[in-house]
C-alpha cells in the first residue's frame, strides 16, 4: 500500500463523520418539514381530500429512511475509527501514535495538532510522514483491514 493510499484509508473516519453530520442536518430539516405538514393539515378538512395526509405520511416515511441511513453511517464511522485506531497502535511509538490520533481520529488540522502537542507545524508534518512510513512497512497488518474508502 502506498503512503497516499494509507492517508486516504486513515481519512475514512473523517469522511464518514462528515457524511453523518450532513445526514443529521437532513433529518432535522425533514423532521421540521414533516411536523409543518401536520400542522398545516390540522383543522383544514373543508373540501380537502386525503392529499395532505398522504403528503405527511410520505414525509414521515422519508424521514424514517434518512434516519436509518444516518444510523448506518454512524456505525460505519465507528467501525472505521476502530480499524484506524488498531492500525495506529501498530506504529509502536507513543509520540507518533498521538500525532496520528489527533490528525485522523480527533480530526485536528496540522496547525491544531502542532499547537495541542507543543510542536511546530514542520515537526507534525515530519512525524505524520514518519508514522505513515511505518504503517506502510507494516504491510502484513494491512492485509486484514478493510481497504474500502
Amino acid at each position: 500500500m502506498t503512503t497516499d493510499e494509507i492517508r486516504k484509508w486513515l481519512g475514512r473516519a473523517f469522511r464518514a463523520d462528515k457524511k453523518a453530520q450532513a445526514l443529521n442536518a437532513l433529518v432535522q430539516q425533514r423532521r421540521e418539514n414533516a411536523t409543518g405538514l401536520v400542522r398545516a393539515s390540522e383543522g383544514n378538512d373543508k373540501g380537502r381530500s386525503d392529499g395532505s395526509k398522504n403528503g405527511t405520511e410520505n414525509a414521515y416515511i422519508q424521514l424514517a429512511d434518512i434516519e436509518a441511513q444516518l444510523e448506518e453511517c454512524k456505525k460505519e464511522a465507528d467501525k472505521a475509527a476502530a480499524e484506524i485506531f488498531d492500525a495506529i497502535k501498530g506504529v509502536h511509538d507513543d509520540d507518533l501514535e498521538a500525532v496520528l490520533i489527533n490528525r485522523y481520529l480527533n480530526y485536528m488540522t496540522i496547525e491544531k495538532t502542532a499547537e495541542f502537542m507543543g510542536y511546530g507545524v514542520t515537526s507534525i508534518k515530519r512525524k505524520t510522514n514518519k508514522a505513515i512510513q511505518i504503517l506502510a512497512q507494516n504491510g502484513l497488518e494491512w492485509s486484514s483491514l478493510d481497504m474500502v474508502s
